[in-house]
């Protein structure tokens, strides 16, 4: 990849047509993935950080990175506060960036869209920026982050403005939301979320929190 083009690997990454293409890009791209989201003024870990501190106690139980990518955000969160993190990714060569930080106390290589490996209610809050994306994970992805996180506690995860309506994530929240399993506490409104980046100047990030529906109290026998 040539080191004059920071934006390469981002056109990679929106054209790969499988998870196999998708992890062995960003295997390349993960020794210079922090710098080069730097230079495009990434807004997502600074405006999700803000949300996390608003809403999950830093000692309220393991917080889950979906998608943690070299940790840019499990970095963050640890200075405030924020030591019970575990972090999934896909990619093998981004946990090694992340496990490099030294902030995460488990990482395991694990993608959204799959099952994962985890019981159910295992996590106080599941947080993912930027994966819940085309070729990254399906809607359906939000299914099994619920299942893992307990009753009461949150899902915080961004959408672009280019998969929200179009690849029905809209209709995936409403539809989670009138089955009971959780309700909306807050989003933000779409904001440019690389504005550094010429390729993807027009993608727009917004981010939700969401609560899980609290545990059913267990009748009198």
């Amino acid at each position: 990849m040539s080191s004059d083009d920071p934006e390469a690997f981002l056109r990679q990454v929106y054209g790969a047509t499988d998870g196999e293409e998708l992890a062995s890009i960003y295997d390349d791209w993960a020794t210079r993935y922090d710098s080069d989201l730097t230079g495009f003024g990434y807004r997502n870990p600074a405006v999700a950080a803000g949300l996390i501190g608003r809403h999950v106690d830093t000692a309220s139980g393991t917080l889950l990175d979906a998608g943690c990518g070299t940790g840019l955000l499990g970095e963050i969160l640890s200075h405030m506060g924020y030591h019970d993190l575990s972090g999934i990714d896909l990619s093998q060569g981004m946990l090694d960036q992340a496990a490099a930080k030294s902030v995460y106390a488990n990482l395991q290589q694990m993608a959204l869209g799959t099952d994962l490996a985890f019981e159910d209610g295992r996590f106080s809050a599941v947080v993912s920026f930027g994966v819940l994306t085309a070729g990254h994970a399906p809607p359906q992805s939000l299914d099994e982050m619920i299942r893992i996180t307990k009753p009461g506690g949150y899902l915080i995860f961004s959408l672009s403005n280019l998969v929200y309506e179009p690849l029905g994530f809209k209709d995936k929240l409403a539809s989670l939301n009138a089955e009971g399993r959780w309700h909306e506490i807050e989003r933000t409104a779409f904001f440019p979320v690389l504005p550094g980046s010429v390729s993807e100047a027009t993608v727009e990030s917004c981010i939700f929190v969401f609560q899980t529906s609290p545990a059913k109290a267990t009748p009198n026998p």
